[in-house]
């Protein structure tokens, strides 16, 4: 039943915006009903790698989201280095100008405005998440490892714990990643997800076998487990891979592929 009722979340499509410095991908539909709420994600283009690792300088590295702040009218940016894993840290308030590095994590919560909340992804899934009644937000970075260890539940009791969310006041977006279609995955994928496996290869010379996995659905899945209502959760109809003309993807490019940034967060209102 709630495999059912998980696979009914909408599906959108987020708007292209071809800004500057960085072109985008709005997901109009939250910034719409919310007001000073900014989500999406940059696209691929040359000059827009958001990767940590990738930079060619620390100096680089805040140099580029510290644009990408400003165009999208933030001083203060926080991001953290993805391990696939389910570590969520709190921004606790908006830091000094610029960006600050949140550590080892593949999550953030914060309840502030005025701090650009980020996350990293080639494929993997960007997890949105915001509190309708508070304001808080969760932003996640969920690849298959992350979604294992539990990044969605981590995020989710993160929430909870800190700003009193409950699941009936949340909703729930997950962004541009792979496709179900695209996203070959061996055995040890589904298993670690809890997921049936493709098939069944017997003896030690036998050949792995190989099947698909839908990240978006199976994150959908655990969030109405978690108590989302199925109205509250979308799921984006990009596909990085078919799209990596517009996106970064790993599986598309290999090693050559960048990183986008994954971004949301509240607007810092202008004092009258």
């Amino acid at each position: 039943m709630t495999e059912r009722i998980a696979s009914r979340a909408t599906t959108v499509r987020e708007h292209h915006s071809p800004a500057s410095p960085y072109p985008l991908f709005i997901f109009k539909e939250w910034e719409d009903r919310f007001p000073g709420l900014r989500v999406g994600i940059t696209a691929a283009a040359p000059g827009s790698d958001f990767g940590l690792s990738r930079a060619p300088s620390e100096a680089a590295l805040r140099l580029g989201y510290q644009r990408l702040g400003a165009q999208l009218g933030f001083s203060s940016q926080a991001v953290a280095r993805q391990v696939h894993g389910a570590h969520v840290v709190a921004v606790s308030r908006a830091q000094r100008r610029g960006l600050w590095l949140a550590g080892d994590a593949d999550g953030l919560v914060c309840n502030r405005s005025g701090v650009l909340c980020c996350v990293t992804a080639a494929d993997c899934v960007p997890v949105y998440v915001l509190d309708v009644h508070s304001g808080a937000l969760a932003i996640l970075h969920a690849g298959w490892r992350s979604v294992a260890a539990g990044v969605l539940e981590a995020g989710l009791e993160a929430l909870a714990s800190r700003y009193g969310s409950r699941p009936e006041s949340l909703i729930v977006h997950f962004g541009p990643a792979i496709c179900g279609t695209c996203y070959e995955v061996g055995p040890e994928v589904p298993a670690a997800l809890g997921l049936q496996k493709p098939g069944a290869s017997e003896g030690p010379d036998a050949p792995i076998v190989r099947g698909t996995v839908d990240l978006r659905a199976e994150l959908g899945r655990r969030a109405v487990r978690l108590g989302i209502r199925p109205g509250d959760i979308t799921t984006s109809s990009w596909c990085t891979r078919c799209s990596s003309d517009q996106f970064h993807s790993h599986r598309g490019k290999g090693l050559a592929a960048g990183r986008m940034a994954a971004f949301l967060g509240w607007h810092r209102v202008a004092e009258p």
